[in-house]
């Protein structure tokens, strides 16, 4: 199934969308071991440090007391150790119910043990001062002194511990910020590279074939009406496509449509025409003197002219015609080019005569014979050097000339007259364009003159080109290959 436009962008969003998610999951799963263990710092380790602090401070005060008591037997003294004792147990109590590690609750164990054989031996020293005997007194210090480190030693232990595992936590903490930031990271780069390769095949997907149907356009701009545009995919293009073959399938009924009138248009005035204009010939030749007037003579004068621009305009339809049907056949042979030339040049000099143009000729001696069709090369050359006679002034001059260079043989012709826009030098090749220039509106043509030249010439694998600078001439040039 070919996706859409439209549900290749969804995809695309929704991959970047669950990469994203993924991303956030896995951030709020970090954060909540983050909220754990900064909860286990501030909940346990803190109260326990704390709680140990309390004990230490309390089990001093006890010692203080138990000590001046047993020297001086004073009451006083003992409510104070008393009250020293009540604090411990409420502080040991309360730090044996706080929820542990097996390491702590250990350790509290023993300090409880020895808490409770230093209450005994205080409670027995107690007992023989009340009855007034002898006791050991030294032994007794001994073992409270005893008890007492070993509680100490343990609360020390519990305090060190607690700050191991202090350390432990903040590190954890630390590496799971890191992971989490590095994950973030990678997932965030593979989503951003994902999202740009989506991005990227999304838009050459679109953008190729319309570049492709952009191709195809100016092909028909150009005449070309090929109805072969094949794009699959995807669906929107593809039914674009199809829509721009049918136009192109209507525009080919079109063109031959038009091709076909223009011949059959062409052969049924170029008979007439031809008859007109031998006819018109005979009556002016048979004209005596006093026969008719000078206006009646002008008048048939340019009735033929007339039957010369038609016929010739015909004969340009009839080639169009066949070029456009691919059926312009071309009879290749070797020739010398420049008697072509001095042909046209002949037959161009009564028209240079009557508008006081000079014709200048610059041709290189020992020029090759080129393969040409003498027909269509002549064609070219009557076109080229009739456009520079219909837009010279009287009194200017016309100049053709070859070169041969690595290229092929070059040949220009050039005049002096009014000139072409730069701007429109390159669309008068096209079908029916003519440059309007100021003051040639009384100049008229076909506009088929150049395109046929052109195609000639690239028939004959060559090309042409003009250059040309208004009121200053124009120049156009024609390469052969040799």
């Amino acid at each position: 199934m070919k996706l859409t436009i439209f549900s290749r962008l969804i995809i695309g969003y929704l991959v970047i969308f669950i990469l994203a998610a993924v991303v956030s999951i896995y951030a709020i799963a970090q954060l909540q071991q983050l909220e754990r263990v900064s909860s286990s710092i501030l909940m346990i380790d803190n109260r326990l440090i704390d709680y140990e602090q309390k004990l230490s401070d309390d089990l001093f005060s006890m010692m203080r007391y138990e000590k001046k008591f047993i020297i001086i037997n004073d009451k006083g003294l003992y409510n104070y150790f008393f009250q020293a004792k009540s604090d411990f147990d409420k502080n040991l109590k309360e730090i044996m119910s706080i929820k542990v590690t097996p390491e702590a609750a250990k350790l509290l164990k023993i300090v409880d043990k020895h808490y409770q054989r230093y209450l005994t031996l205080f409670d027995e020293e107690v007992d023989y001062l009340k009855l007034g005997r002898q006791y050991p007194i030294e032994k007794y210090r001994k073992e409270k002194e005893y008890a007492v480190n070993e509680m100490m030693e343990a609360l020390k232990k519990i305090r060190s511990y607690i700050q191991c595992s202090t350390y432990d936590k903040i590190k954890q903490l630390s590496m799971a910020e890191a992971n989490a930031r590095k994950v973030a990271i990678v997932i965030g780069v593979i989503a951003l590279i994902f999202g740009i390769v989506i991005s990227i095949f999304i838009t050459i997907n679109i953008t190729r074939p319309l570049y492709v149907i952009k191709k195809r356009t100016r092909e028909i701009a150009n005449g070309n009406f090929r109805n072969d545009l094949t794009l699959s995919s995807p669906p929107e293009i593809m039914a674009l496509s199809q829509s721009f073959n049918l136009m192109c399938e209507k525009l080919q009924k079109i063109d031959k449509m038009k091709s076909d009138f223009f011949s059959l248009m062409s052969h049924e005035l170029r008979t007439p025409l031809t008859t007109i204009k031998e006819s018109t010939n005979l009556f002016i030749e048979g004209l005596k003197e006093g026969d008719a007037t000078k206006k009646q003579k002008k008048l048939l004068t340019i009735i033929n002219e007339e039957c010369n621009r038609l016929i010739n305009l015909v004969n340009s339809l009839l080639d169009l015609s066949k070029m456009e049907a691919g059926m312009m056949v071309y009879n290749f042979t070797q020739t010398d080019i420049v008697a072509l030339i001095n042909k046209v040049i002949r037959e161009m000099e009564p028209l240079a005569e009557t508008k006081n143009i000079t014709i200048e000729k610059r041709i290189n001696s020992g020029l090759p014979l080129i393969k040409i069709d003498c027909e269509r090369i002549l064609l070219v050359l009557r076109n080229l050097m009739g456009n520079a006679l219909k837009f010279t002034s009287s009194g200017g001059n016309v100049q053709i000339f070859t070169e041969i260079n690595e290229h092929g043989l070059l040949v220009s012709i050039t005049d002096n007259g009014i000139g072409i826009p730069e701007k429109k030098i390159s669309a008068i090749f096209d079908k029916y364009k003519q440059a309007t220039i100021s003051g040639s509106n009384k100049i008229s043509g076909s506009g088929l003159g150049l395109f046929i030249v052109k195609e000639i010439i690239n028939a004959h694998g060559g090309k042409v080109w003009g250059e040309s600078k208004l009121g200053e001439g124009s120049t156009f040039t024609f390469l052969l290959p040799v």
